[in-house]
Order: C-alpha cells, then sequence, then structure tokens
C-alpha cells in the first residue's frame, strides 16, 4: 500500500509585503526542493474553512484532518492539555493560557511575555501557580486545578471539580486594554467565572514579586506577571482518523495544541529531539524521522510552527528563512523516504506579516506522488497556485483527497 506524507506551514500564506518588494515570503524564499515537487505534481488553492473566514489553529487542522469544525469543535484547552501529556476526564475544563506582561491597572503589555521564556522561568511560574495560587482557590471552591507550561509563552490550566466550560476568556486578545473579566456564559457557570476572575487576582499578585521578574527588570525586560486565558472546553470523543480513512497515522509536532488533536483524533505522536515548536527547530531531524515512520505507517503528519510565530512577530525576513530550512528538511526526507510516498504541503490559514493576526484568505496546496496529474505551476506560492489543477478546495477536502490516492476510501454509492 502506498503512504503519505502531509506537511502544514502553519500562518505560512501571506500578503505582498513592501519590505520584500511587493512579494510574499513563499514567493522570495528561496526553496528549490519543495518548488521542485510543484513542477512534478499539482497545486490549487484552500479555504480551510469557508472563504473568508479567519481559522484559528484549532479549528483549521480539524477541518484538514476531515472533521467539520463546526460539528466537532471542543474549544482549544482541551486540545492543548492533551497536547500537553494530561489527562483529561469528561467534565474536566481545560483552557488554554498565554503568560503576559501587564501595567499595574492590569492593562495588558505584551500578550506573549516576550515569546521566548528561560527554562528557568518556566519552573518558576509553573510552581508558583501550582503551589501558592490553585491551593487559595482549592480552600475556597473545593475545585482541583494543575498548571503546565507547553512551549514558550503557551500553556493550560485544568480545572477539575463542579466546574463549566461556559465562561468568557480573560485574554483580551489585544494589548493597551485591560485583561478581561471572565463571565459566565450559562448559569451553571457562575461559580467557575467567580474563581477565574480570583485566579486572575492571585496570579499578578503572586508572579509580581517573584525572584525571577526581578531578574528581568534589571536586563531591561517586562515582567511576566499575568496568565491570560482562553479556549475553555471539554473534552469529547472522536472517531478515529484510523477508522475514518483506513489508514494507520502518526504525528510529529511541536507545539501542545497540535499534538493534542493529534491525540484526540488517535494518531501516534512521534518525539524528535530539539524539535518543540519554536524558530530553532531541527526540521531535518523532524523530516527524517517522518521519512523512517513511513516504514511503519501509512500517514505521516508534520506541523511546522515558526513560520506563524515569525508572522504574528511582523518579521519577514525571519519568515523566509524558516521557509528555507524547512526546504532543507524536505531536501534530507526525499533522500530516505519510500518510493511509494505521497506528499502534500498547505497551510492552515494565512498570517501575513502586515497584519501579525490570522486572515481569513485562501492558502496554497500542492500534491505529489505516483499518478498526481501535472499542471504548469513551478512554484508554491499564494499568486502561483491560483493557477494549478486543483483550483479551489475547502480543508475538508484535504483527507479525502489523501485517501482517494492512497485507495482506502470506500466507493459512495454503487
Amino acid at each position: 500500500m502506498p503512504r503519505a506524507l502531509l506537511v502544514i506551514l502553519d500562518g505560512c500564506a501571506d500578503r505582498p509585503v513592501k519590505e520584500l518588494g511587493g512579494r510574499t515570503p513563499l514567493e522570495v524564499a528561496v526553496k528549490p526542493t519543495i518548488d521542485k515537487l510543484v513542477a512534478e505534481g499539482s497545486c490549487g488553492l484552500m479555504d480551510v474553512i469557508s472563504p473568508g473566514i479567519r481559522p484559528g489553529s484549532d479549528t483549521a487542522h480539524l477541518a484538514i484532518f476531515g472533521y467539520d469544525p463546526y460539528k466537532y469543535y471542543p474549544g482549544r484547552g482541551p486540545f492543548e492539555a492533551l497536547g500537553a501529556g494530561l489527562t483529561l476526564n469528561p467534565n474536566d475544563v481545560a483552557f488554554r493560557t498565554n503568560v503576559a506582561t501587564v501595567n499595574n491597572d492590569l492593562v495588558v503589555i505584551d500578550r506573549r511575555g516576550g515569546r521566548y521564556i528561560d527554562p528557568s522561568e518556566v519552573r518558576e511560574i509553573e510552581n508558583i501557580v501550582n503551589n501558592e495560587v490553585l491551593p487559595v482557590l482549592r480552600s475556597k471552591y473545593g475545585i482541583d486545578a494543575v498548571y503546565r507550561q507547553t512551549v514558550e509563552h503557551r500553556g493550560v490550566l485544568v480545572l477539575k471539580g463542579d466546574t463549566s466550560p461556559h465562561v468568557s476568556d480573560t485574554d483580551p486578545h489585544a494589548i493597551g486594554v485591560r485583561v478581561s473579566e471572565a463571565k459566565a456564559l450559562s448559569d451553571d457557570a457562575k461559580a467557575t467565572a467567580n474563581y477565574i476572575n480570583e485566579f486572575t487576582k492571585l496570579v499578578f499578585e503572586k508572579l509580581s514579586k517573584a525572584e525571577f521578574n526581578e531578574k528581568r527588570r534589571r536586563e531591561g525586560k517586562g515582567p511576566i506577571n499575568m496568565v491570560l486565558l482562553r479556549g475553555a472546553g471539554s473534552l469529547r470523543n472522536f472517531e478515529p482518523l484510523s477508522s475514518r480513512y483506513r489508514i494507520k497515522p502518526a504525528i510529529i509536532a511541536g507545539v501542545a495544541l497540535i499534538r493534542g488533536i493529534g491525540r484526540a483524533l488517535g494518531m501516534d505522536a512521534i518525539n524528535v529531539d530539539n524539535y518543540i515548536g519554536s524558530k530553532d527547530d531541527d526540521f531535518i531531524a523532524a523530516f527524517q524521522t517522518a521519512a523512517r515512520a513511513l516504514s511503519n505507517y501509512d500517514f505521516v503528519f508534520v506541523h511546522v510552527k515558526p513560520t506563524d510565530s515569525m508572522s504574528h512577530d511582523g518579521d519577514a525576513r525571519g519568515k523566509v528563512m524558516i521557509i528555507e530550512r524547512v526546504d532543507a528538511g524536505f531536501r534530507r526526507f526525499l533522500e530516505e523516504m519510500p518510493s511509494d510516498t505521497y506528499i502534500f504541503i498547505t497551510c492552515d490559514h494565512a498570517t501575513p506579516v502586515t497584519v501579525k493576526e490570522h486572515t481569513g484568505d485562501p492558502v496554497p496546496f500542492m500534491a505529489w506522488g505516483p499518478g498526481v496529474m501535472r499542471d504548469d505551476v513551478t512554484q508554491f506560492s499564494e499568486r502561483a497556485c491560483i493557477k494549478g489543477f486543483w483550483s479551489r478546495i475547502r480543508g475538508i477536502d484535504v483527507m479525502n483527497i489523501i485517501a482517494n490516492y492512497l485507495g482506502t476510501l470506500e466507493k459512495f454509492g454503487e
């Protein structure tokens, strides 16, 4: 049976950038391996959810894996928790978190606390939240909880007890505005909202006094003195990817969110040293691992995070550099992959460096392998792929296209 590699370049699709001469990072990047695959395969554009809809990374990946996010999305928190290695019971409530910098009025100065958090700071943040904040709240509300940092500024908070996921975010999703008050969105969520609002106050009080923040201030860095919460949700059961598409799937991803989605869908997670979803990821090691994994799996998914991080930071040149390093990883993959491999490349959403946020722009899509129709496109980019064989597809079409080439789909009708 043939096998397939799917690569998602997170937030890689873009818009013309003045700094790059009116071209996008994909158009500027020197990526001979990816463009060779394009020249030998076929391309198109993809609306990840629907034209103009701004996808989150969570809803985008659900769609690309074939699960309609309007039907299946449980909130971001449960995926983050699973990806962090936590076990969730059906009634647990999980939040995605950001460590952040706020002023004394709780106005957000930096939603990501500088993004790149030192490991020693991570340990101290976890220690303070788990040992100085959560026990106080447990004694008052009777709710057990655990907090864990994952990669860079990201983390997860899980509440266990008489709780509800129907609460609003404390993350205002913007700088220059005050941390939001959690509001109950249903009658059964009032205690949870009160818990979260007290959590916000205690976290600010305890982190503001932390020793590592004194050191950060001496170094001219903003303090990490807030934990912002968003994406509350409880876990739901999914039909495994293996039974839905009759494949044996594996996932290589550095960030907890994507690992968690893979875990929720029954994919085997493969760890790669120095591949954690940061700008210093070892793409060669990741793609080598993917090539070897295809000896044991029908389908391997590789997630590339830092293209999105560079976009959120508005770093066009940095984004170009990441794309070029990914191309080097692809070169190693082609040297080691099984001969009957199909390759699919796309993005989960656009994150233009000029916007620094996700947008609803269409993203490029590429297919390569035995019997794939060849078109006239020779570059993997937003403008070039408009002319491709696949025209315009949806995110929810991707796994059907892959399964069709692998020959695992049941015939529809007689």
